[in-house]
Order: structure tokens, then sequence, then C-alpha cells
């Protein structure tokens, strides 16, 4: 594997655990009090499934950000005979909002950052969204102060969004970076894996729930969780200016 100088890393689903705000802002709005931690993941799973296909539709200006939201959640509702409209599916984004303002990092994840950034190692984050949204999970999750001064990327300010591997290049373009020095670390394979890949990067994919690959990309390594992750980026970090 090419020698790595720069370390990139997806937010959500990747940093900290997606999951748990979706978790709670259903309990809290009194759905599935008495289902465990399984069937809110398989839900949420079919949720994160309905945005990725949707997701292209809003980048080109087909849906607005509310109805894409809205969409998501009735279309995984639909799936389970037990449809929501559309004042309910706002209840429930709303609700999801608010927990996200709570959101902590993985255990472990800044341990990581701190330990490449005491070798001399360059970090940046790479998140698909809206730029408030995203900023204010960045803000909940207090990763700024171990990112390199202005290497954090939201899609909606770059005006390009993953898969598309253009968003890399841009990145390259405004870190001074060349693509086969960056490892790219994120959960979702198409956003991820496929548009770090076909942008020339290096990539691991942080598979925590188990799915299978999507296509024929091949990342550099893959991992279940944040422990493996570090124990494998750490045997092989560097600083960068020693590259």
């Amino acid at each position: 594997m090419t020698e790595i100088k720069h370390y990139f890393f997806d937010m959500d689903d990747t940093i900290y655990d997606q999951l748990e705000p979706f978790r709670l802002s259903l309990v809290n709005e009194g759905i599935w009090v008495d289902k465990d931690r399984a069937d809110f993941e398989a839900l949420y799973k079919r949720v994160r499934y309905h945005s990725d296909e949707l997701w292209d539709d809003y980048c080109a200006g087909k849906l607005t950000l509310e109805a894409t939201r809205r969409l998501r959640l009735q279309l995984a509702f639909e799936e389970l005979q037990t449809p929501i409209d559309d004042a309910y599916a706002d209840v429930l984004q709303a609700a999801y909002e608010r927990e996200q303002r709570s959101i902590k990092p993985y255990s472990g994840i800044l341990p990581l950052f701190q330990a490449l950034r005491e070798k001399g190692c360059d970090i940046g984050v790479i998140t698909n969204g809206p730029v408030k949204h995203q900023t204010n999970k960045i803000n909940a999750l207090g990763i700024e102060p171990h990112v390199n001064d202005g290497w954090l990327f939201v899609s909606d300010a770059v005006g390009i969004a993953k898969p598309d591997p253009r968003i890399f290049h841009e990145v390259n373009r405004m870190t001074g970076t060349l693509p086969e020095n960056c490892l790219y670390i994120g959960d979702n394979w198409r956003n991820d894996i496929v548009g770090a890949s076909d942008a020339g990067w290096q990539c691991v994919w942080l598979n925590t729930r188990g799915r299978g690959p999507e296509s024929e990309h091949q990342p550099a390594h893959e991992c279940a969780d944040i422990e493996s992750l570090a124990q494998w980026i750490l045997q092989g970090a560097q600083p960068a200016a020693a590259r």
C-alpha cells in the first residue's frame, strides 16, 4: 500500500453512532418503547438505505431537504406496514435533530485523533449534508480541535457530494494533497468506499453493522469497531512531513 500522509474521516456512523439518536427520537415520541436495539437497527438501516437512494435527487434539486428527510422515513415505515403521514414524519425528524445535539464520539475516536496528531499526521473530515446541520454535529462532537485548520468539508459547502469522486479531488486541491497519499475512513460502501476509491484514494471500511460489499471495489482494510481501526491505522501512521 502506498504510504499515507493524510487521514480523512466520514462523520455520520464513523465518528459517532448515528443509531443512538435515531433510537432515542423514536422512544421519546412513544414509538417502539418495548423493542430492543436490533429492531431499531433494522429500521435505521432501511432509513439510511432510502436516504442514500434519494440523495441524488436532493443534490440535483429535484427534492428539497425537508422532502428528502420526510420521504426516507415514510418509505422505511411503509415497509413495516405502518405508514406515517407528512406531519408525523416531520415530528420524528424534529425529534431526531434534537437528539443529535447531544451526540458523543465513539469511544476511542478522540484518542485516535490525538495519537495521530502526536505523530504529526494530518486529519480531515468529509461529510455529506447541509452546512448548518453538519456543523452543529461537528460542534456537539467536539472534534474541531483535533482536525487540521480548514480541513472540515461539508458537501453542501463544497457543492459536490459523495460518492461523486470530484469532492475528493476538490479536497485534494484545497488541501494541497495527492490522492495516493490520502486514506479515507467511512462506514457507507456507496458514499465512502466507492467514492474514495474512484477518486484514487485508499480507504478503510468501518463496517460496524455487518453489511456486505455492494461492488467490486477493494478497500485497503475492513474493521468492525474503532479499537481495531485504531490498531490498524497506528501501526502504519508516520508524520506527514517525514514522508
